[in-house]
């Protein structure tokens, strides 16, 4: 596979949806590039990745937006052939989620989206198609998470109206928030049965058992982390998150 990097004018590029969309640039993270490539120019060892047949930008849009910015004539490229867009997205896509930790809106986003590319392989025409949990676990590998968060946000974009979407895409609500409150205004239409149930004794011994770890952890602290690294104990604690989340 040839991988050269070239150098390439600006002009002869060109970025679109979804491309552009797929993972927003963020406005710190521009900042730091662009003041990095004005002191010390365009770092060749992280070339922009080109859709060859399109002349299309798939990944580095933020330091093409930098080099654009600073009026920069030329910038080092890969050219990369696909047979379709849907290859593009996805090589897109893959390339940038293992860079970066996706936020809620992220995974929204980009679940509505692999959906839509893997549409006709999850129906199999030819046999009896994938069930709701094979599709749900096939895209947990795919965005790094839990097949029971896929489910939880699955729900978020068929069940959720507008403004619930919108407090996820801002922050305001987690997937886990907004799926929550979507089974609420579901089992109060009687769409679905049940009601929720307050649970008193499991919050109780919740709170004991918290209690308890947060007294440990504290001592722990205190006397030194030791055999324990701040990063084993952040770590574990996202695995907690997870457990909850799932």
């Amino acid at each position: 596979m040839d991988v050269q990097t070239q150098i390439v004018d600006t002009t002869g590029l060109k970025t679109r949806e979804p491309f552009d969309t797929l993972f927003p640039i963020k406005e710190e993270t521009l900042a730091a590039i662009h003041q990095d490539m004005e002191t010390n120019g365009f770092d060749p060892v992280f070339p922009i990745v080109v859709w060859e047949e399109e002349s299309v930008v798939v990944d580095g849009h933020t330091r093409f937006t930098a080099a654009r910015n600073l009026g920069l004539p030329t910038v080092p490229v890969i050219h990369k052939s696909f047979d379709n867009e849907d290859d593009a997205i996805l090589y897109s896509f893959h390339i940038q989620r293992n860079r970066r930790n996706m936020s809620d809106d992220d995974i929204l986003k980009c679940l509505a989206l692999l959906d839509s590319i893997h549409d006709a392989d999850d129906k199999q025409e030819d046999g009896p198609g994938k069930t709701r949990k094979e599709v749900n676990e096939a895209r947990a590998k795919e965005l790094g998470i839990s097949p029971g968060k896929v489910d939880k946000a699955r729900k978020v974009l068929e069940h959720g109206n507008d403004e619930i979407r919108e407090d996820v895409k801002t922050g305001e609500k987690s997937i886990n928030q907004a799926f929550n409150e979507i089974q609420e205004i579901r089992r109060e239409s009687g769409e679905i049965k049940g009601r929720e149930t307050t649970g008193l004794g499991a919050a109780a011994k919740y709170t004991q058992t918290l209690g308890r770890f947060l007294k440990e952890l504290t001592r722990i602290k205190e006397n030194g982390w030791e055999d324990v690294t701040m990063e084993k104990a952040l770590a574990d604690i996202e695995s907690i998150r997870d457990l909850i989340e799932s």
